[in-house]
């Protein structure tokens, strides 16, 4: 009798660890539709006289693919940048806007800011390994000639939190993991980690 209702136990709780994700899943995309169908919805409904499910949505993805064209070629580029000038000129929002926008182009595969190789780094401590992004590669001069050393991106509060290091080349290990694969593993709070991890080549390639 034990062993069935350690069997049925053990088979709910699977079936919980699979549904639970995807209702919660579902509901996020839910609320983010009508969220975001909600801004020009009252907009949209003003110049149709009816309401249209999802056309809200459907309008701020276009405009948002023609901001993109606009910001792809020279002329588009220049005035997308005098609005953003205009806007570093408000004390609050200068505050704000250039983080957030930093934040955005990290995940962005066209920024030349965005993350690049997924490493691992003794940090804090020696024998205390991080998970990391490497962004950049800078050349320091300490007085005695440039030394060249990875900058680090290390989360410490899930993602959108963390502390930038520079270390040196040999210092950083990399993993061969892909951005999204590191990602994963920082939202999951190390539970997607895999088995194994070889370290690589500590050269910086795109």
């Amino acid at each position: 009798m034990e062993r069935v209702k350690r069997a049925i136990k053990k088979t709910f709780f699977a079936g919980l660890v699979v549904v639970v994700p995807i209702v919660i899943t579902a509901l996020a995309l839910l609320w983010l539709f009508r969220v975001l169908d909600g801004f020009l919805s009252p907009l949209l409904y003003q110049m149709l006289g009816k309401e249209v499910a999802g056309l809200g949505f459907l309008t701020e993805i276009v405009l948002i693919f023609l901001v993109g064209l606009l910001a792809t070629n020279v002329f588009g580029s220049r005035i997308l940048r005098f609005f953003q000038d205009l806007l570093m000129r408000f004390p609050v929002v200068r505050n704000i806007y250039p983080t957030i926008r930093q934040i955005v182009e990290a995940f962005s595969p066209a920024s030349n800011s965005s993350f690049k190789k997924v490493v691992l780094v003794e940090y804090p401590q020696k024998g205390i390994f991080s998970l990391g992004f490497l962004t950049n590669e800078v050349l320091v001069d300490p007085g005695s000639g440039n030394l060249r050393v990875y900058a680090v991106y290390i989360p410490t509060n899930n993602l959108y939190l963390g502390q930038v290091a520079l270390f040196k080349v040999e210092e950083v290990m990399m993993t061969g993991l892909t951005v999204e694969e590191g990602l994963k593993m920082i939202l999951s709070g190390g539970t997607s980690f895999p088995p194994s991890i070889k370290g690589q080549n500590s050269k910086l390639t795109p």
